[in-house]
């Protein structure tokens, strides 16, 4: 019995991690605007988000990665997180 809640606890851990409940998808080498459908906001200095088609957010980091998110408005603290930022200045 003891193993079994072990098991599932040890389970339920690795389901709920922010990684396994972020779809996301990284692109390299697009520039800021590519293919947004309305405007491009700059939520720190070089970096920046905007709305891309089929409901997705499209985040540009300082270090020029680009990532599209299924979610139509992305949280400031997860934007700072994929870009390994600790602070937003």
């Amino acid at each position: 019995m003891k193993m079994r809640r072990v098991l599932f606890t040890a389970a339920f851990i690795l389901v709920c991690t922010s990684a396994s409940a972020l779809p996301v998808a990284l692109k390299r080498g697009l520039k800021v605007g590519t293919d947004c459908v309305g405007p491009v906001s700059m939520v720190a200095p070089k970096l920046a988000i905007c709305a891309v088609a089929g409901s997705k957010t499209r985040i540009w980091c300082a270090n020029g990665d680009a990532f599209d998110l299924d979610e139509e408005k992305a949280p400031v603290a997860l934007v700072r997180s994929l870009c390994n930022l600790s602070q937003i200045i």
